[in-house]
This record gives structure tokens, C-alpha cells and sequence, in this order.
């Protein structure tokens, strides 16, 4: 075995071990250690879809590329771009491809598997009928961030959420009408919310949408109110020939981190204390949890 060849396998190992932004990081390393490679970008393409992996590099039309495509299986392409900023580079980059190509053949099918691992991994956090994520992130990853809000002594709305009469839906329609009816409750609850904030569908009709460093519980109402009032204008297609469409409305639960509990089950069994009270007061309610009028609420 020559020199060449164990230091791409010797590599490829340490590629099995990491994660596919790392594996991406250490592809370039290796690159622009053995081969002068300075600006990388790596992407996959699925089908007719290209997704970025890693980027090394300031505006991609000043550059002059070298590109190694690495089939993967019917319909998915790693594909490596070598950025030259001139053209003596850009040959140089050029006379070494075939070097260059026979450890990336090996490298790209490492990276392949880091990407599989983490489409995977995601898919299994993500609810498939909304694209929200499900009560397996819920588990997973809400406790921290309670520790970040206790580092940074920020507070945190738990706000449940609850179609107003779902069960209706299904007996006087069907499943899939339901189903759409979940959808645009997901779509308004995403586009009503920060991109730091997050939205979880936790049961067959309930989400929980988590506010982060809110200022104080007035706000989380607003925010509240924001989503009941636009979901309610949301018109769902029943039929696409009569153009029947339904509206629907929700209403919401809210609890406060650390104010209402200072654990995860706590703040969650709090907040869908607050929606039941909510759904008690009539249809696209707002109820803040507090001790003092949850003592006098009757669950029986």
C-alpha cells in the first residue's frame, strides 16, 4: 500500500466518525493540504433538486470552476466545485483532478452516508403530514432550552394550541379533510411566529408552538391572539369543483418558563390546563395559566 493510498483511507476513517458538517470541514482540509485547494463548495443533488453542503469561498460568480460529479445511486449526485480566482489556478487545479478524483470517490461515498444519517435523523423529529416538528423533539430537545433561558434569565411562552370542534370535521367530512385543516394550522402557526420560535404537533389536533425570550406574559397573549385571529381566516378547500371551502378557529393554552413551573412535564401539563380552561370560555380563547384560577376549574 502506498503513501497515497492509506492516507486517503486513514481519512475516510476519520470521515465515519464525525458529523456531515465536520466530514464536509475535513474534506476541505484535506484538500487544501494535499492538492492547494483554497475555495471548496460542495453540494448534492437529488433529482432535479441541489442542495449546499459547504461553502469556502465569497461570491461563486467571481470564480472559475473545476467540477467532479460522484453518482451516489439512481437519482442522487455529490458534486464537488473547485474555485480558482484566476486562470493560472484554475489549470493548475485542472492537471490534478485524476489524483483528486480518486480519493473524493472514496470520500463522497462517506459523505453520502453522513447526509443519509442526517436526512434520517430529522425525518424521524418531523411530523410528516405538517412538517412540524413531533412530540419526539419535544422529548429530546426542550430541556435545553430550559437551560439556556436559566443562563441568559430569559423567559419562555408555552402556548397550546386546540381546533376548536375537530372531531366535527372528521364526522361530517373525512381524514383527509382533517388533514387539511392540520396543514393550514401549521402553515399559519409557522408564519405568525419568529424563526427562533418553534412549532411542535404534539397530538392528533393539538400543537404547541414555544416562544423564546418573550419580554413578558402580555406578550405571549398578543402573539395568542395573532394566531387565533389569522387562523380564523383561513380558508381550507373542501372541494375543488365547488370551490366549498371550510374556516375554522382555535384556541390557545399559555404557561410561562420559569414563572408557571421549572420543569419540562411541569410547564407542558400547565399549559394544557390553560387550554382546557380556554375551550371552556367558548371557541378562539385565550387563557393565561395561574394557580389561583386554576384551583377553581372543574376537569369532571
Amino acid at each position: 500500500m502506498n503513501f497515497s493510498c492509506e492516507t486517503i483511507i486513514n481519512e475516510n476513517e476519520k470521515l465515519k466518525l464525525t458529523d456531515l458538517d465536520k466530514s464536509c470541514l475535513n474534506i476541505f482540509d484535506y484538500l487544501k493540504l494535499h492538492h492547494n485547494i483554497n475555495f471548496l463548495q460542495i453540494d448534492i443533488k437529488k433529482n432535479d433538486n441541489i442542495q449546499n453542503l459547504f461553502l469556502c469561498a465569497e461570491t461563486i460568480e467571481d470564480y472559475l470552476v473545476n467540477t467532479l460529479e460522484f453518482k451516489q445511486n439512481c437519482d442522487t449526485t455529490i458534486i464537488f466545485h473547485f474555485l480558482s480566482e484566476n486562470q493560472d489556478d484554475f489549470e493548475a487545479v485542472k492537471t490534478h483532478l485524476d489524483a483528486i478524483k480518486m480519493s473524493l470517490l472514496i470520500f463522497s461515498q462517506s459523505l453520502f452516508n453522513k447526509y443519509m444519517e442526517k436526512t434520517l435523523n430529522q425525518l424521524s423529529l418531523i411530523d410528516h403530514l405538517t412538517g412540524s416538528y413531533n412530540r419526539c423533539y419535544l422529548d429530546n430537545y426542550a430541556g435545553n432550552l430550559l437551560s439556556i433561558s436559566n443562563r441568559e434569565q430569559k423567559k419562555i411562552a408555552f402556548i397550546k394550541v386546540g381546533i376548536d370542534q375537530f372531531r366535527a370535521v372528521i364526522d361530517e367530512f373525512d381524514y383527509e379533510v382533517g388533514d387539511k385543516v392540520l396543514k393550514a394550522l401549521a402553515s399559519t402557526l409557522k408564519e405568525n411566529v419568529r424563526e427562533s420560535d418553534i412549532v411542535i404537533k404534539i397530538s392528533d389536533d393539538e400543537f404547541l408552538v414555544i416562544l423564546q425570550n418573550i419580554i413578558n406574559e402580555n406578550n405571549a397573549i398578543l402573539i395568542s391572539q395573532k394566531l387565533i385571529n389569522n387562523f380564523s381566516k383561513k380558508e381550507v378547500m373542501i372541494n375543488e369543483q365547488t370551490k366549498q371551502t371550510l374556516m375554522k378557529t382555535i384556541c390557545g393554552g399559555i404557561s410561562i418558563y420559569p414563572d408557571n413551573a421549572t420543569t419540562v412535564d411541569e410547564i407542558i401539563k400547565k399549559s394544557d390546563i390553560a387550554l382546557y380552561e380556554a375551550r371552556n370560555r367558548g371557541r378562539s380563547q385565550v387563557f393565561m395559566f395561574s394557580e389561583e384560577d386554576t384551583n377553581k376549574i372543574d376537569f369532571f
